[in-house]
C-alpha cells in the first residue's frame, strides 16, 4: 500500500513540475525597451530642454504620439517662492503591464540656477522617475545605477535652510523698441523692477514700470489755397508738402500686494496700484482693493488644478489729463469686483478660464463683464488645436475724454474711443505627421541667424 503511494506522489510531481515552470517569464514577452511620451517641455523654458532630455536618456523610446506610447510624463510647472520653479512630474502608466500605475515626483530649483543646471536636475529626476518602468523592459538589464551622494550636495540641503536674503527676491529689467519706416518713426523704452519675498504662510510683492513712447510721423498733404484750390508748380503738377506730426505718450506705474494665508483653501490681503496712462486719460489713478480669496483646491495642487474665487472692495481716485464725458477732472469712486479662475494641466492639454464681474457702487449702471479662455487640447500625439480668446462687455468707461480728437489723435493710440464691447482672440492648430519616434538628436547648423522678416 505504502509503495502504490510512493508511486502516485512521484507520478503526479513528474506531471505538474512542468506547469509550475511555465510561471516563469519568457524573455520574448518582455518589452525591448519603455515607449514614453512627454508633454509639457515646450513652453520656452530653457530649462525643460527635450533634446538634453533624449541625448541623456537612451535606455527608452520617446514617441510623438501619446496614445501608442506605453508611459505619459506630464511636466507642469510653476513659480516658486524664491524665484525659482518648482517642476512637477507625473508619470502615468498607459497600457501593457504599466497601466493603472502612476507615481508624482518634485524639482524644486533656485533663481539663481542657470538653464544648464535646471536640466541637469530635471533630468535626473526624470530618470529616477522611469527607473521602475525601464525595469520591466529588456533595456533596464543595461542601466547602472549610482545611488550615491556626494558631500557637497549634503551641504548644499543644509545651507537652504538658512537664506541669508530672508527670502526676499529682487528684479530689475530694461527693455527698448525701435520701429522705422520711410514715414515712420517709433521709439519704446521701458523698465521695470520687482521685488516680492513668498512663503507658505505669507506673499509680499512690490513693483514699479515705466514706459515712454515717442512717435512721429510724416504725412504728404497737397497744398491748397485760401480758396482750397491745389497750388500748382512751374510744371502744373500739385505742390505736395510734407506735414510731421510727433506724439509722446508717457505710462508708468507701480504696485503692492500683501496675502496672507489662512488655510489650504482661504487666504486675504490687499492690492494697491497707482498708474499714469494717457491713452485712457489717466494723468494718475490710485486704488485700494482688500479681498477674500477661496481655493477649491488645496496649493499642493496649483501645478495641476486650480479654482479660485476672489471677492473685493475697490476705492479708486482718478486725475484726468482731459475733462471727461462727465464733467469732472477729478473724482474718488468705489466699486466692487467678483473674480473667478480655473486652471487644468492634464494628460489631454490645458485649460485656463478666467471670469470677471465688476460695477461702481454709486451707480449700478455702470459694470464691466468679461470672460477669457485659453486652451491646447491634444486631440492626438500629432494634432492639437489651441485658442485664446477674451470678450468684455464694457458699460463703465467714466475715463471717456470729452471733446473732439483729430485723426492722428486715434491712429497713434492717444486716445481711447467710446465702445460697449471688447473681443481679442487668437485660434489654430498643430499637426505633426511621419515617425512616430522621437530618439535623435541633430543640431547642426541650429545657430542660423534669425532675422525679422525674410530670412
Amino acid at each position: 500500500m505504502r509503495k502504490t503511494l510512493l508511486l502516485l506522489t512521484l507520478t503526479f510531481f513528474a506531471f505538474t513540475t512542468p506547469s509550475i515552470g511555465q510561471t516563469l517569464v519568457d524573455d520574448s514577452t518582455v518589452p525591448p525597451k519603455l515607449r514614453v511620451f512627454i508633454n509639457g517641455c515646450d513652453r520656452r523654458d530653457g530649462g525643460c530642454d527635450m533634446d538634453f532630455i533624449r541625448t541623456e536618456i537612451t535606455a527608452v523610446d520617446f514617441y510623438r504620439d501619446n496614445q501608442t506610447a506605453d508611459l505619459f510624463l506630464l511636466i507642469n510647472d510653476n513659480r516658486s517662492g524664491g524665484g525659482g520653479r518648482q517642476y512637477q512630474l507625473l508619470f502615468i502608466g498607459q497600457q501593457n503591464s504599466y497601466a493603472n500605475r502612476s507615481d508624482t515626483l518634485y524639482v524644486n530649483t533656485k533663481q539663481t540656477d542657470t538653464d544648464f543646471e535646471v536640466r541637469e536636475k530635471l533630468t535626473r529626476f526624470i530618470k529616477l522617475g522611469l527607473a521602475p518602468y525601464v525595469a520591466k523592459t529588456l533595456a533596464g538589464e543595461e542601466v547602472k545605477i549610482d545611488m550615491k551622494t556626494s558631500d557637497e550636495l549634503v551641504e548644499e540641503v543644509v545651507l537652504e535652510t538658512v537664506d541669508p536674503w530672508n527670502y526676499w527676491v529682487f528684479n530689475v529689467g530694461a527693455d527698448a523698441n525701435i520701429e522705422l519706416e520711410e514715414l515712420s518713426r517709433e521709439i519704446n523704452l521701458g523698465g521695470d523692477i520687482n521685488v516680492n519675498r513668498i512663503t507658505d504662510n505669507w506673499k509680499i510683492n512690490l513693483s514699479g514700470r515705466i514706459e515712454e513712447r515717442l512717435r512721429r510721423t510724416i504725412q504728404k498733404e497737397p497744398r491748397v489755397d485760401e480758396d482750397g484750390n491745389p497750388v500748382l508748380d512751374a510744371d502744373g503738377n500739385p505742390i505736395i508738402d510734407e506735414v510731421e506730426n510727433s506724439f509722446d505718450v508717457s505710462e508708468f506705474g507701480f504696485g503692492h500686494q500683501l496675502v496672507k494665508s489662512i488655510s489650504p483653501q482661504w487666504s486675504y490681503g490687499y492690492d494697491i496700484e497707482g498708474i499714469q496712462n494717457t491713452r485712457f486719460n489717466y494723468q494718475f489713478q490710485l486704488s485700494f482693493r482688500p479681498a477674500i480669496e477661496y481655493n477649491f483646491f488645496p496649493e499642493s495642487e496649483q501645478n495641476s488644478r486650480f479654482l479660485r474665487v476672489n471677492y473685493g472692495v475697490e476705492v479708486r481716485n482718478n486725475q484726468y489729463v482731459e475733462e471727461t464725458i462727465d464733467g469732472v477732472m477729478e473724482e474718488t469712486r468705489v466699486l466692487h469686483s467678483l473674480r473667478a479662475s480655473l486652471g487644468l494641466n492634464q494628460r489631454w492639454g490645458n485649460l485656463e478660464v478666467g471670469y470677471r464681474l465688476r460695477n461702481y457702487l454709486d451707480d449700478f449702471s455702470s459694470w464691466t463683464t468679461g470672460v477669457n479662455v485659453r486652451a491646447e487640447v491634444r486631440v492626438t500625439g500629432n494634432f492639437s488645436f489651441f485658442m485664446r480668446v477674451e470678450g468684455n462687455y464694457v458699460q463703465d468707461q467714466i475715463y471717456l475724454a470729452a471733446g473732439d480728437f483729430t485723426e492722428q489723435d486715434i491712429l497713434s493710440g492717444r486716445v481711447t474711443l467710446p465702445s460697449a464691447y471688447t473681443i481679442d482672440s487668437r485660434f489654430g492648430f498643430n499637426y505633426r505627421f511621419g515617425s512616430n519616434l522621437n530618439n535623435f538628436v541633430n543640431r547642426r547648423f541650429f545657430g542660423r541667424a534669425n532675422f525679422v522678416g525674410n530670412d
